[in-house]
């Protein structure tokens, strides 16, 4: 005679199975009419109507213009594949291989390499099924993998089985603006443009190569035959083409010197390694006849180079000369100094220098010696300071004998044969006196007179133009300044 328990558990047994049963039938049902409606997998997916697909793209993206020259090859890298960089050479170019324009490259700019790949259609399909996906999308769930261009993105359509049919389905990726990356914005059916539900994302069930071949195509880089491993930096889909622009930044190998550069009008910069390079000299050239010289004196407040360059609008700042930090009425200048034609300090014995500027606009550097200061002299700008290093005629000024050999930071003012003013900062601190005043005299700056300014930790230069800047810091707050202004 069987127990209530043993009834009790075949009842159970019985209302499993029913459910299972009625389970079953129901996922037959949806099965048969997914199959016979494919509709019903958008309602089922959670996938929402967003209207034509042609009215749901954005306008067109601006054109990217080659610049530079065209290149005979480009090595592509695709960090995402690994193995050897893939060579792309100009001479198949339009034979359906990987681009649809000469291929381009721009470097030069020093330390910046530029590159221009232009994609069609019919070669981003190549790209991501051939090099990609060797083995393409066959399997059991998907087959018929294609790539569709369309303005700021692009479509990755494929057949996607739904157990006794195949149904045609594209998921399309889109890129914001100024992003590098592409985003799934929705599933396209027969022209309609589903979005996708706000939790979760279908990207994976529906085409898993979506989220692979937006990676190759954000990490891929360009290397050779210009300096620098090219990184993506911007591209713009088209309806029938793609534009990859890449940028590379690199080292240049610093020379030991580099020659004038112009800066502006007026504004030269060099830089030059002295002491088999254990010092490198910073040298502005300025013609004072297309710039204003200028002495700016706070002996109340104090600042360092880079708080007087962010201060001044000027074109070239750098520290003046010796102070007292101890007086009582602040940093008070040790010399002659004159700032828009007012005095202040006690000019210096005739073993010193001057820069002086006059009410005309005359420029000079003077060896005091060979040309007094005169009180009765239109100055509207000057500054003494001490030693000469050069004095006038290209003479050596301060010879060995004279130096104790202290190597330190230095800052000094030069003037050469033609008139140009010459700004020049020493701020390893590794010479001496009498090494940077000897390599003045045997340089080929031409220098007429050149006259020490404070060092150590005053030396400080700013330089702002427009495509350059230099800026040397000094240590310490300094009370003076020579500017150099724009007229």
């Amino acid at each position: 005679m069987r127990s209530k328990r043993d009834e009790h558990r075949s009842c159970s047994r019985r209302l499993i199975l029913a459910l299972l049963l009625v389970a079953s039938a129901c996922l037959v049902g949806v099965f048969l009419a997914v199959n016979a409606c494919p509709r019903l997998l958008i309602t089922l997916l959670g996938l929402k109507p967003a209207g034509a697909l042609k009215d749901a793209l954005p306008p067109a993206p601006a054109l990217l213009f080659p610049s530079g020259e065209p290149l005979d090859h480009i090595d592509l890298v695709l960090p995402s594949q690994g193995g050897e960089p893939l060579r792309l050479n100009a001479k198949d170019a339009g034979s359906g291989n990987l681009w649809a324009e000469p291929l381009m490259g721009e470097a030069s700019t020093s330390g910046t390499t530029t590159y221009l790949l232009t994609i069609d259609e019919k070669s981003l399909n190549r790209f991501v099924w051939e090099l990609l996906f060797p083995q393409g999308l066959e399997n059991h769930r998907y087959r018929d993998g294609a790539v569709d261009l369309q303005p700021g993105g692009f479509i990755l359509y494929a057949d996607i089985h739904l157990g006794i049919r195949w149904q045609r389905a594209g998921l399309l990726l889109s890129q914001d603006e100024g992003a590098l990356t592409l985003s799934p914005a929705g599933v396209v059916l027969r022209g309609e443009l589903y979005r996708l539900p706000e939790s979760g994302s279908l990207t994976r069930y529906l085409l898993p190569a979506g989220r692979p071949a937006q990676r190759a195509l954000s990490d891929l880089a360009i290397v050779g035959p210009l300096p620098g491993e090219a990184r993506v930096e911007a591209t713009r889909f088209h309806d029938d083409h793609l534009q990859i622009l890449t940028r590379a930044t690199y080292a240049v190998p610093t020379p030991s010197d580099t020659g004038w550069q112009a800066l502006e009008r007026g504004a030269e910069l060099r830089e030059i390694d002295v002491a088999t390079g254990a010092e490198r000299l910073s040298i502005m050239r300025l013609n004072p006849t297309d710039l204003n010289v200028r002495v700016h004196y706070d002996p109340v407040n104090p600042k360092r180079i880079s708080a007087w360059g962010t201060t001044l609008d000027a074109l070239l700042v750098v520290n003046g000369s010796y102070f007292a930090p101890e007086s009582e009425s602040g940093s008070e200048t040790i010399g002659l100094l004159i700032s828009e034609g007012r005095r202040w300090g006690s000019p210096l014995p005739d073993y010193a220098g001057m820069l002086a500027v006059t009410r005309a606009g005359d420029v000079s550097v003077r060896w005091l010696r060979h040309r007094p200061y005169d009180p009765e002299e239109p100055l509207t700008q000057a500054m003494q300071s001490f030693p000469v290093l050069v004095r006038p005629g290209g003479v050596m000024g301060f010879p060995a004998d004279a130096d104790d050999g202290t190597p330190s930071r230095r800052t000094l003012v030069a003037q050469d044969g033609e008139g140009n003013i010459l700004i020049i900062v020493a701020p390893r601190g590794t010479l001496s006196l009498h090494d940077l005043a000897a390599f003045l005299v045997e340089s080929d700056l031409a220098i007429d007179a050149a006259l020490n300014l404070d060092g150590g930790g005053s030396t400080g230069m700013w330089v702002a133009s427009a495509h350059t800047r230099l800026e040397i810091d000094s240590f310490t707050p300094v009370p003076s300044v020579i500017a150099v202004e724009r007229p």
